[in-house]
């Protein structure tokens, strides 16, 4: 009996030794991994800006950065072929700005076809002569009709100065450039 008591006695001991030094070797590397530590994905200092687009049969919505602080929300009807571009203006909060295009020309819908638009918004830094207060807003529209493979950039003239006055701004929506995907030559 006094055998199997210092058995036991003896196994407390080795068992509760091994765990004391696994503990220990754990705290010391958790506390070495802390100090030495850097992010693996380390973010960048500015915020990360995003924009979004969603459809559906006959509609398609985006959203696109205009200028600090500002954003649009480009709205594509696909049976009439109407886009806009509608504009908060964040110190008001009321409609800040209003574009309006009607791509079917651009895109050179059939008549009678019904388009099977795409509509994605892209950043862009313009490089404008100093001195004017229109400049190219901070994003270019991608619409693309997927029946036809033919593509269109659009762009958006922003006055920041009539912004910051709560002034709404109508300006035609410009046409950038265009394409057609499926008559690209590959060589």
């Amino acid at each position: 009996m006094q055998r199997v008591k210092q058995n036991g006695v003896f196994l407390f001991g080795i068992g509760l030794g091994l765990g004391l030094m696994v503990g220990t070797g754990m705290l010391i590397g958790a506390l070495a991994a802390r100090q030495d530590s850097e992010p693996q994905l380390p973010f960048p200092a500015e915020l990360l800006q995003a924009s979004a687009s969603d459809s559906t049969s006959t509609m398609a919505i985006a959203t696109g950065h205009i200028s600090d602080g500002v954003e649009g929300l480009f709205v594509l009807d696909f049976i009439t072929g109407n886009l806009q571009c509608q504009v908060l203006n964040p110190r008001s909060g009321q409609a800040g700005g209003l574009y309006q295009h009607n791509v079917s020309l651009d895109l050179a819908v059939q008549q009678g076809k019904q388009p099977r638009y795409l509509m994605v918004t892209g950043v862009a830094e313009f490089r404008v002569a100093a001195g004017s207060n229109v400049k190219p807003a901070g994003c270019i529209l991608y619409v693309a009709d997927a029946n036809t493979g033919q593509y269109a950039a659009y762009m958006l003239p922003w006055n920041k100065a009539l912004a910051q006055q709560n002034v709404g701004q109508t300006y035609p929506m410009q046409f950038l450039y265009g394409g057609n995907v499926r008559n690209v030559a590959i060589e």
